[in-house]
């Protein structure tokens, strides 16, 4: 069997509660992410499923070091991102993607979807070798039609989105 491709060993987020007042003193904790472990094998997509408010999007957020762990280690290709440099962990956040369940919470309504798709692009360097083309194709790969890069993410059906 492959090694895995992505790592996550007992991670735990907890967000810190603070009382009202002059001092605001912690009162507590909110255990957001508590002990989830999981390896993830080149080819493999992981789906993260449960009821609103359970912690899917900060587990997401944790796994890519945008918030950071209170303990645990996610490992990227054997290596673990807390010791990434800023250059490394950008070029593995390139590989390692989060789609979030609302689609307006990652689509900005006043860009049309080919700079929405070309901006990845852009930002990885990867635009100059016919990004326009890309955004094409990556419009047809999803079913959509080339022609529907000019519209906004509002022009879309649910299911589209």
């Amino acid at each position: 069997m492959t090694e895995p491709i992505l790592q996550v060993e007992d991670l735990h987020k907890h967000f810190v509660v603070k009382g009202k007042g002059l001092f605001r003193r912690t009162v507590g904790e909110v255990k957001a992410v508590s002990g989830v472990s999981f390896d993830l094998h080149p080819g493999e997509t992981l789906g993260v499923v449960g009821e609103s408010g359970c912690g899917k999007s900060t587990l997401g957020r944790t796994i890519l070091q945008l918030l950071p762990a209170t303990d645990g280690r996610v490992l990227f290709q054997g290596k673990a991102l807390t010791e990434m440099g800023r250059r490394e962990l950008r070029d593995a956040r390139r590989d390692l993607q989060i789609v979030f369940q609302d689609p307006y919470a990652s689509l900005d309504p006043r860009m049309p979807v080919s700079e929405i798709i070309g901006e990845p692009l852009r930002i990885h360097g990867l635009w100059k070798d016919g990004g326009k083309q890309k955004v094409a194709d990556l419009l047809t790969l999803v079913g959509l039609k080339p022609e529907h890069a000019n519209r906004f993410p509002h022009e879309f059906s649910g299911g589209q989105r």
